[in-house]
């Protein structure tokens, strides 16, 4: 692919909040010298769509169809997504959520035994070719 001159690649960003990715879209759209009604026509959003979403007192929420267009129009893509524990609330929704009252499951009993990997593909009656050296045929 090729770029257009004097264009460059976007370093990748870690976004933590929903703040941080409305000033990110803002941004993008800034570097990309567009308009947020240039922006709503290519991804298929309503009229002012763009402003409401990123409005400094939030109007609207990015949902799971507004987010994706949005995104696609400008040209970016979300490459990682890490899950992390909320410690503030964990401890909450621990004593409000039941314990399970399923038993756990019975331990199987396995029918293989431990063998080492070397042991895997040959039988112990023959000696492997590779020590018994070349062969001639």
């Amino acid at each position: 692919m090729q770029q257009h001159q004097g264009a460059r690649l976007m370093q990748p960003v870690v976004v933590e909040t929903e703040a941080e990715l409305r000033a990110l879209i803002r941004a993008r759209i800034l570097e990309l010298q567009t308009t947020y009604s240039a922006v709503e026509a290519y991804a298929g959003l309503p009229d002012s769509y763009v402003a409401a979403l990123l409005a400094p007192a939030r109007i609207r929420r990015f949902g799971n169809r507004s987010l994706p267009l949005l995104l696609q129009a400008l040209a970016l893509g979300v490459a990682r997504v890490v899950f992390i524990e909320d410690k503030t609330r964990a401890a909450t929704v621990r004593k409000r959520l039941a314990p399970s009252r399923r038993k756990a499951p019975p331990r199987h009993q396995h029918i293989a035994t431990a063998c080492n990997q070397d042991d895997l593909f040959r039988n112990n009656t023959e000696e492997p070719s590779w020590r018994r050296g070349p062969t001639s045929d």
